[in-house]
């Protein structure tokens, strides 16, 4: 560890030694006077009070580490008293993680839950984050479970007892008729409830006919290599890095949002695209258009992490195993986000402060921008450089097999409706209005 991280870990502890110092002087009614010679009782009488506030095992100890360290660093004073209640702190700590599966805390293992929504709600967002699921997949789970709840009068747990396989057939059965949904949200629903019933009341949903939801698949959006040019003309910068990414990996703009520092292979050149749709990981080649660029911002990106070290507030937001498995890699420069955002934010499920990646529609609001000055009328969208990655490749000549892994793609089926893209380089078909011009 470099003398620079030693310095600010110091500089961290001791600011924290300061924080604990003053709760913990206050509650005795002395203040934060610096100079109280408090004894290991005042500690256990402290901690006590904090255990009584549901205050968890791991943050006693860490109250208890920063009441050590002040009375060492700043009171310059023994601190052999305190170190018994180090060794108890420990047991304690152990007792309270195997009641919660492994975890410090039932709010780490799932993060905070809003007491005042209804019970099922509160069931099934734990569920949801003890099965791994994103932030994401919870909100779009959550909400079509509330759908489903509002329509079927249900406000509790105790509601679900009659509800079955009836029940979500004509509910996504009004979704199609009624609601005159697309087939992916109908399919979103269905897949909400099947979780629900499987996570939460554990059983068995039962066989679901429904009347599906059927609107044509639309051939995708592809521009020609010349419009991607005009597009990125009025892009710069980060954004310019993003778009690249976008069209010249096939990269989903969410896949390039969650990028970390450690993805980036330059030895090898290629990038490893993580816990994408489905769960699954790829590697993709690194264009060498994009080498100096991103060479550049991860550079750029050190010297930010570099001030947060400094500054003690170095975090991201890691995976609760990886969080667990590796307790300080959310503070090293390899896990943090490559595209992160200029401010620091708090993680809605913990609580907790960290430096999080850009917003999600950071980069659509830029780009929509340059499609404009680039004059197009195509609807163009950040996936639409994806269908421009498989198409272009497509049309110059690559086994579709090939693409369909780049993509990531679980069935080749999904990959070939880029062959329903007309491809510009193939013997022009001439229309039959053409010939009647051309004979007359």
């Amino acid at each position: 560890m470099s003398s620079f991280v030693k310095e600010a870990r110091r500089e961290q502890e001791l600011k924290w030694a300061w924080i604990w110092f003053k709760q913990f002087s206050s509650f005795h009614g002395h203040r934060g006077e610096s100079k109280w010679e408090f004894s290991a009782d005042h500690v256990i009488l402290f901690l006590q009070s904090k255990r009584d506030a549901n205050v968890p095992a791991w943050k006693r100890m860490r109250i208890l580490e920063g009441l050590i360290t002040f009375r060492n660093e700043v009171q310059r004073r023994s601190f052999e008293d305190l170190v018994p209640l180090q060794t108890k702190m420990v047991e304690i700590i152990a007792i309270e993680r195997a009641k919660n599966g492994g975890f410090d805390s039932i709010e780490d293992a799932v993060g905070v839950i809003n007491p005042n929504e209804p019970d099922a709600i509160q069931a099934f967002r734990r569920a949801l984050r003890k099965d791994g699921k994103a932030l994401e997949t919870e909100r779009s789970y959550v909400g079509k479970l509330k759908k489903f709840m509002a329509e079927r009068a249900l406000t509790c747990l105790a509601d679900f007892e009659s509800i079955g396989a009836k029940d979500v057939e004509a509910h996504l059965t009004d979704l199609a008729v009624d609601g005159n949904v697309a087939p992916r949200t109908q399919n979103a629903a269905f897949h909400a409830l099947l979780k629900f019933f499987k996570l939460v009341l554990k059983r068995d949903m039962g066989r679901i006919e429904s009347i599906r939801a059927t609107k044509g698949e639309l051939v995708p959006t592809v521009l020609s290599t010349e419009e991607v040019r005009r597009v990125f003309v009025p892009l710069g910068g980060v954004h310019l890095v993003i778009a690249k990414l976008l069209y010249g990996c096939g990269m989903r703009i969410s896949e390039a949002m969650r990028l970390r520092v450690k993805d980036i292979d330059f030895a090898n050149r290629q990038i490893e695209i993580r816990d994408s749709k489905g769960g699954k990981s790829r590697l993709v080649p690194m264009p060498e258009d994009l080498v100096k660029p991103l060479e550049r911002w991860v550079a750029s990106r050190e010297v930010l992490h570099r001030h947060d070290l400094a500054e003690g507030t170095a975090s991201v937001w890691l995976p609760h195993a990886l969080s667990r498995k590796y307790p300080t890699a959310h503070q090293e420069l390899r896990w943090q986000f490559l595209f992160a955002s200029d401010r620091l934010s708090r993680d809605p499920r913990t609580g907790r402060l960290h430096r999080h990646h850009f917003h999600k529609d950071t980069f659509p609001k830029r780009l929509r921008h340059a499609v404009e000055a680039a004059g197009l009328h195509k609807r163009v969208t950040s996936h639409t450089f994806r269908h421009c990655f498989a198409s272009h490749l497509l049309w110059q000549g690559t086994d579709i097999r090939t693409i369909q892994h780049l993509l990531g793609h679980s069935d080749v089926a999904t990959t070939e409706i880029y062959t329903h893209v007309r491809n510009p380089n193939e013997s022009k078909v001439i229309s039959p209005l053409d010939r009647l011009q051309a004979v007359a």
